[in-house]
């Protein structure tokens, strides 16, 4: 018996290792697809609740090692069994109601309270059963079972499948109600692998599995190499939150976009704890210093995301996986198993969490990102540079090169709309300053330490060329993103100020001229010229006054092409941008001038304008897509019937989908479709402003939907061109079941292949 046990006993601890990873890492884009509708959609979303993971894990790996210091095999398979069922009584999955509605002025603390109530209990326990079926194995009395590692390998790979597996086939496949059924039914199979598991080890070794006092007994690692475990294990889970803002925020925030860094990061983990894995470090090193090269260049390619994020991806796996070869390289004997896990756990924690949670309430850019990157290369082994003069002197160069920007920037903070000439000689400043940090970072490939400090005056070059885009007079970064205004001044006099431009990240969410007299004038995508500023007023013609609904605020501006006799309601989830753009003393003032009764409502529009009557609006404006990081759920089949509902019987919803990288259009009239409910679409090309440039409107596709062909039949759209009628592709349609953003990502690449008829 003893000797058939320890033969099935691979595949045993194998397929229980497997299905409890690939089942804690499913929830994790399971329920963050739950919560995020509820926040706006925010890319934040995902970064708490990795943060929270994080954090349930280490619980999980902290129960395991207490629980595997005890001696008899039988106690510990009957302590975790009782515990597995004892939070199952959490389920089925749901979001938990105990904290009332979202909190929008703290909404990172309600989502953590949210998390722990909803799903804390049944992940930290199944998090435990990694190490501590490790443990077991290690007592299982087999040749190998000294170094029961490999195991954490295919634990990671179980991992990595589980994550891969929502976007590919959970996601597109079940329903929400259908996911939390299934993720259910995997728990009961967990419980019972873990059961058998326990039998094997027992049956192989008997109920104290080879324990005594002396098989214990290994030196203590020491605090210097238990803090070398942390750092090693915080720096990549710093990473992790760090390239998935980045990516959402230039794409947009989706499950598919969330679990491909987190991914990656599982498959160092595999590649550095599989056998044979010392074989690779050569490889990883050699590679390291090309990836931060694409990585770097890619900050040049704004616009272009495909480059921009497989070089971002690059770069961090490549650094993340230095670090988790650096853990393996130091791992203990398998005795010291669960506390070797229990610090990487616990670095895991202090990463993420000083990324996800700290970094926000810090930093008022994403500055974690390169500093988290210049930490990685602290772990690269140290050798002896080929030229170590040139290094040095390539070194002191990049420094010299990113004091000169911080000079440029501190002797001309402001900028001129028209300064083209002073743009082309900044931009040449920063290329060749990057091309002298490029250069030393191959020359000090071997030196850690001056490596680190070359990744950080090159981001700092990228952070200084940002600045001398015009004067920043506000910079603030809340859980829904960083929003900055920058003032841009008059060439010939730069004390004088003439235009103001909000962006959120990398985003223009609209400009205001600041000379008297000019300060009501709409502008970039709500010019009254542009699709979307005709929109407007074509729904406002029909009735007087008009009832106007304003999804997303961005500058206001839209506040401007009402007349004063029209009502305004203005729906905005970030307390940010309504102080800094529907408050006095914000550095925007449309709202203000033009609108100054507007009522503001706080929270998500999708779950806000719910509350309102039916029929309480003649205009409702949806203008939240222009971000890339977009909130897909309200552009689903549900939400445009909501906001059809709120529409009066001559009301009509407008639909901003101007966006850089989805094929929105498409989208928007599969749903319209869908819901029989008639479209109109026009694209404005972008012309200039005599006072405010190319700001003055910019390319902009609006779609118009009404409740019925009546409704459109009275706007007055004869005298203007460029309408037409859409009719959608095939396809299905998205819906809060279902939302396809790399369908959107591939059209955009294609080109979009809907139709147009004229009225």
């Amino acid at each position: 018996m003893n000797f058939a046990a320890r033969r099935l006993a691979p595949a045993v601890f194998t397929l229980a290792l497997f299905s409890s990873a690939a089942l804690i890492f499913v929830l994790q884009p399971l329920f963050t697809r739950l919560t995020t509708p509820l926040l706006g959609g925010s890319p934040a979303v995902w970064n708490a609740s990795m943060a929270f993971f994080q954090a349930a894990l280490l619980l999980g790996y902290f129960y395991a090692h207490l629980l595997a210091r005890l001696k008899d095999l039988r106690l510990q398979a009957a302590l975790h069994a009782a515990v597995l069922a004892l939070a199952a009584l959490a389920l089925p999955l749901r979001v938990s109601g105990v904290f009332g509605p979202p909190n929008y002025a703290h909404p990172a603390l309600w989502l953590l309270g949210v998390l722990t109530v909803s799903v804390g209990a049944p992940f930290a326990a199944a998090s435990a059963t990694a190490p501590l079926l490790q443990a077991w194995y290690a007592r299982s009395g087999r040749a190998d079972a000294h170094d029961p590692y490999y195991l954490y390998a295919a634990s990671n790979f179980g991992s990595l499948l589980g994550l891969l597996a929502y976007p590919a086939l959970v996601e597109p496949l079940l329903g929400t109600k259908g996911q939390s059924a299934a993720w259910q039914s995997g728990y009961v199979f967990v419980l019972a692998a873990v059961l058998l598991a326990a039998g094997t080890a027992l049956l192989a070794n008997g109920p104290l599995g080879g324990f005594t006092e002396e098989s214990a007994a290994s030196p203590s690692p020491g605090r210097k190499k238990r803090l070398y475990w942390l750092a090693a294990a915080a720096v990549p889970a710093a990473l992790v939150p760090g390239v998935t803002l980045h990516i959402s925020a230039n794409i947009g925030s989706t499950p598919l976009f969330w679990v491909v860094p987190l991914a990656l990061y599982l498959a160092t983990f595999i590649i550095a704890f599989s056998r044979g894995a010392e074989k690779i470090a050569p490889a990883a090193r050699f590679v390291y210093p090309f990836a931060l090269f694409f990585l770097i260049v890619s900050y040049l390619l704004q616009g272009r995301w495909v480059p921009v994020v497989l070089a971002n991806l690059f770069g961090f796996f490549i650094s993340a996986l230095l670090c988790s070869l650096a853990l393996a390289r130091e791992r203990p004997k398998a005795d010291r198993l669960t506390e070797f896990y229990f610090f990487i756990s616990l670095g895991g924690v202090l990463g993420g969490s000083a990324a996800a949670l700290l970094a926000p309430l810090v930093f008022n850019n994403v500055y974690e990102y390169p500093l988290a990157l210049a930490a990685a290369a602290l772990f690269l082994p140290r050798g002896k540079p080929g030229l170590p003069k040139l290094a040095g002197y390539s070194a002191a160069a990049a420094a010299a090169m990113a004091l000169l920007m911080i000079l440029l920037r501190n002797l001309d903070p402001g900028g001129a709309v028209v300064a083209a000439g002073a743009r082309l000689g900044q931009d040449r400043l920063v290329h060749a300053g990057l091309g002298v940090c490029l250069a030393a970072i191959f020359l000090n490939r071997a030196r850690p330490a001056a490596l680190a400090a070359l990744i950080l005056a090159s981001f700092a070059i990228f952070f200084l060329k940002e600045d001398r885009a015009g004067r920043i007079i506000t910079q603030e970064r809340s859980f829904f993103g960083i929003l900055r205004t920058r003032e841009i001044c008059d060439p010939a006099d730069r004390r004088v100020a003439i235009l103001r431009i909000l962006s959120h990240f990398n985003v223009v969410h609209g400009a205001q001229l600041t000379r008297p007299g000019l300060t009501r004038q709409p502008l970039t995508y709500y010019n009254p010229r542009t699709a979307l500023g005709e929109a407007v007023l074509v729904g406002l013609s029909t009735g007087d006054p008009g009832r106007v609904a304003l999804i997303g605020l961005g500058t206001g501006a839209t506040a401007c092409l009402l007349r004063p006799e029209d009502k305004l309601t203005i729906f905005e989830i970030d307390p940010a941008v309504v102080r800094l753009a529907a408050r006095p003393g914000g550095d925007f003032t449309y709202v203000q001038e033009c609108q100054p009764g507007a009522r503001v409502v706080l929270g998500d529009a999708r779950l806000k304008i719910a509350d309102e009557p039916d029929g309480a609006f003649d205009v409702i404006v949806v203008d939240a897509f222009s971000s890339d990081a977009i909130p897909a759920h309200l552009l689903t089949r549900e939400a445009l019937e909501l906001y059809l509902r709120k529409a009066s019987s001559r009301g009509i919803v407008v639909l901003h989908l101007s966006n850089s990288s989805l094929a929105l259009v498409s989208e928007a009239a599969r749903v319209a479709r869908d819901l029989g409910a008639p479209a109109l679409f026009r694209e404005s090309k972008a012309f200039n402003h005599p006072y405010a440039s190319y700001f003055g409107a910019l390319a902009t596709g609006a779609m118009i939907v009404a409740r019925s062909p009546q409704a459109l039949e009275q706007l007055p759209l004869a005298a203007m061109t460029g309408w037409s009628f859409i009719e959608a592709p095939a396809g299905r349609a998205w819906s809060d079941d279902y939302i396809n953003i790399p369908r959107a990502l591939w059209t955009n690449l294609t080109g979009e292949n809907y139709s147009l008829k004229k009225i």
